[in-house]
């Protein structure tokens, strides 16, 4: 009944103004901080966090024992208890944090749930191999069920600028290998100056802000935060969709850009030849001037050779059906009943 994802425009759920983020700061996290979060929701007229009143709606439903297959939504154990025998499938989007080593409460639960579990479904061949390297997972109850394309086709929007550029899609932490996209565009710039780098997602932090000026990229470059007919209108323009990544669990954006017929250069790593198949163009964001140099090539490319790569990409977005992956998501269901 609450959340923070400003998507929602359901009136029946209310915004959750007091989480762990607002009162203590992202990603600061100690021992005692839920019950002392539950204490001060409390002071405010929060009787619980929105987390907690969903768990415990949840625990009274299972302990009614009307159901065959449990799954939760997220890695939190408090479902084990109430179960009784019955079969549990947990979904693994990605191993991110293990392949950082970070060993934080996600990757404890994670740990701790993945071999309890019945059936695991990840979307993509390459998280099921790291779920096996990185927690000895025996591979038979892993499957892969991969997401589905964007269902309705992008009604066509003007470029929201007079000039091109390069478009760079959502968060920027560190294995998002935005300061190596960075520098490779600015070697690009340098031959064409009127390019610029468009990004969506949060404001620059000052280390960013730093980076993109040691770089002369102050007057190329622009952060926004895009809704969704925005988002469709920059894929739509952009000479192309960059997406650097050293590791994502599927990479939606990859479909989003097929769909929006933007030409997609991939980083060749993780999951994305998996993804992009012969639809992108690939680069390695580890060697110095590789990505500079298929942008350049890119840039000048002819509209014939342009046009083929975005008819690569529809055509390699009729793979990805979100009613085939919910199928097969039935048919794990049926086999543990």
């Amino acid at each position: 009944k609450e959340s923070d994802n400003i998507y929602i425009q359901n009136e029946e759920i209310k915004p959750l103004y007091y989480t762990h983020d607002r009162l203590f700061g992202r990603n600061k996290r100690f021992i005692g901080q839920r019950t002392i979060n539950k204490i001060i929701l409390g002071l405010m007229g929060y009787p619980n966090e929105g987390a907690t009143i969903n768990q415990d709606y949840c625990i009274q439903l299972l302990k009614q024992q009307q159901f065959d297959v449990f799954e939760p939504t997220f890695f939190d154990s408090y479902f084990l208890p109430y179960l009784n025998g019955k079969p549990f499938v947990i979904t693994v989007h990605d191993m991110i944090m293990e392949r950082l080593g970070c060993d934080d409460w996600q990757a404890h639960q994670k740990k701790m749930l993945c071999p309890l579990a019945a059936a695991i479904h990840v979307p993509s061949e390459n998280t099921k191999k790291d779920l096996v390297d990185i927690l000895n997972i025996s591979p038979e109850k892993i499957y892969v069920i991969p997401h589905g394309a964007p269902t309705k086709p992008p009604v066509s929007y003007p470029s929201p600028f007079s000039f091109p550029y390069v478009l760079f899609v959502g968060a920027r932490l560190l294995y998002k290998n935005f300061g190596p996209f960075v520098e490779e565009c600015a070697i690009v710039i340098e031959h064409h100056p009127k390019l610029h780098i468009v990004c969506t997602g949060s404001p620059f932090s000052e280390d960013e802000q730093k980076l993109i000026a040691e770089h002369n990229l102050s007057q190329n470059i622009i952060q926004l935060f895009a809704s969704e007919q925005e988002l469709q209108s920059l894929y739509q323009n952009a000479v192309a969709f960059v997406y650097p990544s050293a590791y994502e669990g599927f990479g939606m954006p990859i479909l989003e850009a097929f769909s929006c017929e933007c030409p997609v250069m991939l980083n060749n790593a993780s999951c994305f030849p998996e993804v992009g198949g012969d639809a992108a163009i690939y680069f390695d964001i580890n060697r110095r001037g590789d990505l500079a140099e298929h942008i350049l090539s890119f840039y000048k490319t002819s509209s014939y050779d342009r046009n083929a790569l975005i008819i690569k990409g529809k055509e390699r977005l009729k793979q990805f059906s979100w009613n085939k992956s919910a199928q097969k998501l039935k048919q794990i269901y049926n086999n543990l009943t």
